[in-house]
């Protein structure tokens, strides 16, 4: 087996203890030493990051990256992915049910309905102009200073035996006989939609 080289190490260990310090972990030297366990939730977030960024990738895919933490430790932990993104030049697709993080920390938003896009705009447009039904609804769920809440109605699909056509079809009420037969195809050039009956525009909108 190949010794690994001493300078290779040596240099390997400053790269790894300079990454620890630019996802600020507390005393990397000491750092360096501990287990997993012995690091907290937003620690071990960081640390997924600093691992994501050492080989230097152009894309970092994020699934839900900060679930189970606290409010406080979620901003600090995106706004970090958001700063090393930016500066390092590192494109995040970003998976997540959070439209609250969404908005934080993304630029385009694509949302998936049970396995199919069904709608892609910039962030701004998106919760501004939603035009997929789907879309539509989802962003009238969210908490409102009234206090009301609005469900989706219907159920869920299997994916096992999912709908045909557009698979929202069997909870849309704008749902038109051609929606359970055919998959629509995408419509509009930056602010994408798949629908045959999409949520009308205001006035003067541009998709």
């Amino acid at each position: 087996m190949t010794p690994y080289p001493r300078a290779r190490k040596r240099a390997d260990r400053e790269a790894a203890l300079a990454m620890l310090r630019e996802v600020q972990i507390p005393h990397p030297e000491q750092a360096f030493k501990k287990l997993p366990q012995e690091f907290s939730g937003g620690q071990r977030q960081r640390l997924m990051i600093a691992m994501a960024l050492m080989t230097e990738p152009d894309l970092i895919i994020a699934d839900e990256p900060t679930t189970a933490l606290d409010v406080t430790i979620q901003a600090q932990i995106l706004k970090l992915l958001k700063r090393l993104a930016k500066e390092r030049g590192v494109s995040v697709l970003l998976t997540t049910h959070d439209l609250g993080t969404a908005y934080e920390i993304c630029d385009d938003i694509t949302v998936m309905y049970a396995g199919q896009e069904v709608e892609t705009a910039p962030v701004e447009v998106f919760f501004r102009e939603p035009r997929h039904p789907y879309t539509a609804r989802l962003l009238e769920s969210l908490p409102n200073p009234s206090g009301e809440i609005r469900d989706i109605g219907g159920e869920i699909p299997s994916l096992i035996s999912a709908p045909t056509g557009c698979r929202f079809h069997p909870r849309c009420t704008s749902a038109l006989p051609v929606c359970a037969q055919e998959r629509p195809g995408v419509a509009g050039d930056v602010h994408t939609v798949r629908c045959f009956n999409p949520v009308a525009q205001p006035a003067g909108a541009v998709s």
